[in-house]
């Protein structure tokens, strides 16, 4: 785990007010349609599995991936538990995904990962690599409207990292920014 990223207690990600507050059929509702059953998908910033668990009962496999190893633990005994056998969960950063081959990923789900960590730019050549050309990517971001720290994606970076892809849709709300974009291959 690095230092300068921003760790989420796995209890505050995994608990049923978290589905109250922020739905996961209204995130998945902007993307779900363009998920298709053969696909391998990166859950990047997967937490304690919050989504992982969904995107798993929907296509063929799963990559789960985050720095916390408490969360991992978690999305593990989850996983279990459900008998989810496509679920691959990895402790590792955004940035340092050696152990999935270059255009080898359908689909990247990043929720509100890019705005946990202080490289951006290493997380989105990961993403850039490990996708397939005309693969596709979901990422959100919070929408910080006073920079508070360098982890906080401005107006104009989200502008830049929505620049090396084509949109797909887009979309804002007062506490995030969102896109579904495709890797111009």
């Amino acid at each position: 785990m690095s230092k300068n990223d921003r760790y989420i207690n796995p209890l505050v990600l995994d608990n049923p007010l978290r589905s109250l507050v922020s739905p996961p059929n209204k995130i998945l509702s902007r993307f779900i349609e363009y998920l298709k059953e053969d696909y391998t998908v990166v859950d990047l910033g997967c937490g304690p599995g919050f989504f992982t668990v969904i995107l798993a009962r929907i296509v063929k496999t799963v990559y789960a991936v985050d720095p916390d190893d408490r969360a991992i633990r978690r999305l593990k005994e989850k996983v279990q538990k459900l008998s989810l056998n496509n679920v691959i969960p990895y402790v590792a950063p955004a940035q340092k995904l050696e152990f999935i081959k270059d255009k080898s990923i359908d689909f990247v789900f990043s929720n509100l990962m890019l705005c946990c960590t202080s490289d951006h730019n290493g997380a989105l050549k990961e993403i850039k690599r490990i996708i397939k050309d005309n693969g596709l990517a979901y990422i959100s971001v919070t929408r910080s409207f006073i920079m508070k720290d360098k982890r906080d994606v401005s107006g104009d970076e989200w502008k830049e990292i929505l620049g090396q892809f084509k949109i797909i849709k887009e979309g804002k709300n007062l506490v995030e920014r969102w896109a579904l974009v495709q890797q111009i291959g």
